[in-house]
C-alpha cells in the first residue's frame, strides 16, 4: 500500500499548483489549488496508473466531505480494496 500511496501523492502533487510546502496526509485539500480541469486529470491518471475506476459527477464537489489529502488517500484506498482482481 505504501507504493500506491506514494503514487497517489505524486499524481496529486503534479497538479497541486497552490502547494507551497511539502505534500503530506495532513495537507488541506483547499491549499492545493486544484481546479476542475486538474480534478479530471487526476482521476484519469489514477485510473490509468492504478487500474481503478473513480466515480465522478461533474455537478458535485469531487471531494465531498474530504478536508485533507489523507482523507482523499483513504477514499482512494477504499476504491482500491473494492477493485475486482483482473
Amino acid at each position: 500500500m505504501a507504493d500506491t500511496e506514494q503514487t497517489l501523492l505524486e499524481i496529486i502533487k503534479a497538479h497541486a499548483v497552490g502547494l507551497t510546502g511539502e505534500l503530506t496526509r495532513e495537507t488541506p485539500i483547499a491549499n492545493l489549488g486544484i481546479d476542475s480541469f486538474a480534478v479530471v486529470e487526476i482521476i484519469y491518471e489514477v485510473e490509468e496508473k492504478l487500474g481503478v475506476e473513480v466515480p465522478f459527477n461533474a455537478n458535485q464537489n469531487p471531494f465531498g466531505e474530504m478536508k485533507t489529502v489523507g482523507d482523499l488517500l483513504d477514499a482512494l484506498a477504499k476504491l482500491m480494496a473494492q477493485k475486482s482482481p483482473a
